[in-house]
């Protein structure tokens, strides 16, 4: 799984100071939901990049961020280093592997992650901090290119469903729980040879043998007049929060 995201890791979102539409919304919502990172100790459990990670930096005193992809935390060292966070200690490491401290974190989060992604994973988060925040895919992601090229390659393809996953641990544990939902659709354009690179991954993170002629020559069918890969994507996001 590491390999996998390493190699994803230079096609992933970056941090940048401003944001992109779903980073501030989702800030928002976590306002909503009385999330203030302000002076607190926080752990970003799988932070990719550290999107999210330098964003709450801002606010935090100390934020440890774990990744088990060794080339998401050299981009996250580097842009740590480009805006001048010194209170972000990046860990290379899996969720299941990283030692909690003594003392629990004021925040723990989770954003659009594997790492957390069973009850031993939702159960080390909940023992990990005070506050719990889990941003995650609520089983509904519509993507009819991606269904065309997982069933073009005899499999079928399944919605992301963490955070649904994490909703049914919670209340078999009878811990109760705050939700916003947000839903999202969008058009992706992209040159053919970067959508090659992109579908190919998402076929092999599902275990399948990627045959390249097979995805070309549907990727074709979707190209507009400028020679770009164009899919409509519809997306539902859960952001959960408990004590």
């Amino acid at each position: 799984m590491q390999n996998k995201w390493d190699k994803k890791a230079h096609r992933y979102g970056r941090y940048t100071p401003e944001g992109d539409h779903l980073e501030r919304i989702i800030c928002d919502l976590m306002g909503e939901m009385g999330v203030d990172f302000a002076g607190k100790r926080v752990i970003d459990i799988g932070c990719g990049t550290g999107i999210y990670t330098l964003r709450v930096a801002q606010r935090a005193t100390h934020v440890d961020a774990l990744d088990i992809s060794g080339e998401m935390i050299k981009i996250l060292e580097e842009d740590t280093a480009r805006y001048g966070f010194e209170n972000i200690h990046p860990f290379h490491s899996g969720w299941e592997e990283f030692s909690l401290p003594d003392a629990r974190y004021d925040y723990a989060l989770s954003t659009m992650s594997p790492a957390t992604h069973n009850a031993e994973g939702f159960a080390k988060m909940h023992r990990s901090a005070q506050t719990k925040i889990f941003l995650g895919w609520g089983a509904k992601r519509g993507t009819i290119l991606l269904e065309e090229l997982i069933a073009a390659h005899g499999a079928t393809y399944t919605p992301p469903n963490g955070a649904v996953r994490l909703k049914e641990w919670l209340e078999a544990e009878n811990i109760p729980y705050d939700l916003k939902e947000y839903p999202e659709e969008k058009v992706r354009s992209r040159p053919l040879a970067k959508a090659i690179e992109a579908y190919t991954w998402h076929l092999k993170v599902r275990d399948l043998t990627p045959d390249r002629e097979r995805i070309e020559a549907i990727l074709l069918r979707y190209m507009d007049t400028d020679g770009n890969v164009v899919e409509r994507v519809t997306n539902h996001f859960n952001l959960i929060v408990w004590e």
